[in-house]
């Protein structure tokens, strides 16, 4: 009963918090959704392209700022600059929480695929046909209760790699309202809400991506799909980041109430 309040209390903040976000930091949503659209567009984030490292970092810096101004404005922790366009000690603490929480999340995905590696082996290396010289005969020690064990082995690791995302999803939000660095020290916030997060974050998403695939399909027959996947990507940052900064928000003061 608990845990479905949480969830409708996060929902309505975040949908609340969209239309009021928009009006203050529209100029910082814009420019985001203008670099990570044409970033699309253009392919310039294939491996192909020569230009796929200054993207990412263009559309990196744009959505720091821009969370920097909806965090500001959503913890209530000074005003975000005109039109939500600023940079400041709280944008450089966010993007240290990014290359903090990827490197993070890195290291557990490292050693999950050790865990799957090593269950595969360990299965294979059971089964019949396996010779340890002949690398191309483990996949056929693997049967199919060999498969379902895998199955069950990676499901597990993404369920743990997920549920440990979420105990540091509230890192941006701790990381403005405290004025200090926080990613593992945020782990203590999001203790017993870690799947209510999960499911608002679900239910909050599902909407636009569903409308977002409907489109791009319609893109792809109608041979509009660069352009239209651009226009796509730019309007899914619009909705995704005013409503994610809004439902983070609800849950770190949440905690910090407690």
């Amino acid at each position: 009963m608990a845990s479905r309040r949480l969830i409708m209390e996060g929902l309505g903040a975040a949908v609340r918090f969209w239309p009021t976000a928009l009006a203050r930091t529209w100029g910082a949503l814009t420019l985001t959704a203008a670099v990570i659209g044409l970033s699309s567009a253009f392919g310039l984030w294939s491996p192909q392209s020569p230009w796929r490292l200054a993207a990412f970092a263009a559309s990196l810096a744009a959505v720091v700022m821009a969370q920097g101004g909806l965090y500001r404005q959503a913890l209530a922790v000074g005003a975000p600059g005109p039109a939500g366009l600023q940079w400041g000690m709280a944008e450089n603490r966010l993007g240290a929480v990014w290359a903090l929480t990827a490197v993070f999340l890195s290291v557990l995905g490292m050693l999950a695929f050790v865990v799957v590696l090593s269950f595969a082996f360990a299965i294979a290396s059971a089964g019949k046909g396996f010779v340890t010289a002949l690398p191309m005969t483990w996949a056929r020690g693997v049967d199919d209760r060999g498969r379902a064990v895998m199955a069950i082995v990676a499901g597990l690791c993404l369920v743990g790699l997920t549920w440990s995302a979420m105990r540091v999803s509230l890192a941006a939000a701790a990381t403005v309202a405290r004025g200090r660095l926080q990613v593992l020290a945020s782990w203590p916030t999001t203790r017993g809400v870690v799947w209510p997060i999960v499911i608002c974050k679900f239910a909050l998403a599902i909407g636009p991506l569903g409308f977002a695939i409907g489109v791009l399909a319609w893109g792809a027959r109608a041979s509009s799909a660069p352009w239209l996947s651009g226009l796509v990507a730019g309007a899914m940052t619009v909705v995704w980041l005013p409503l994610n900064a809004g439902l983070m928000a609800y849950f770190y003061q949440r905690a910090a109430a407690t």
